[in-house]
């Protein structure tokens, strides 16, 4: 298994990792950018994308930013092959060491009810605790790009 930090990423290369990890977890929020301003996002001061492979498969990823007060892992996860064989808790952990390594005074991530169902456990185990909960509605991409998601099903 290695992680790679991927220097200057393209919008197409971060779409795929997008895709690939966060589709069956129906993220889609990123989708909306045009590749301008997912470019500057990925190109923004403190911005970080690492990627987990093994051999030539994707893994998963971990992407880092920086703001005045704390590196916040913005996007975690692995692609479907490798969910529930321990790789997460370890992938998790390199991201926090990146960011402890990069001076964070704090490391913060956010998730919602529709990540893996193992996802809130790992992050407590990790040492992250719930410091606040919002309420919030969002569009399902499947009836966004139901040709994407085969949504309905047949």
């Amino acid at each position: 298994m290695t992680i790679a930090r991927v220097e200057h990423p393209t919008a197409a290369l971060y779409r795929e990792l997008y895709d690939r990890v966060g589709r069956p977890w129906l993220w889609y929020e990123r989708r909306l950018l045009s590749d301008d301003a997912l470019s500057a996002l990925l190109s923004a001061p403190g911005h970080e994308l690492h990627v987990a492979r093994h051999g030539d498969d994707l893994v998963g990823y971990f992407e880092l930013q920086a703001d005045a007060s704390a590196w916040e892992i913005v996007f975690f996860g692995l692609t479907v092959d490798y969910i529930g064989r321990r790789i997460g808790p370890w992938l998790l952990d390199r991201a926090i060491e990146r960011a402890l390594e990069r001076g964070a005074p704090r490391v913060v991530l956010n998730t919602n009810t529709i990540d893996h169902p193992g996802a809130l456990g790992n992050y407590r185990k990790a040492g992250f605790r719930p410091v606040r909960s919002e309420d919030k509605e969002l569009q399902d991409p499947r009836v966004l790009w139901p040709d994407l998601y085969r949504w309905p099903p047949a």
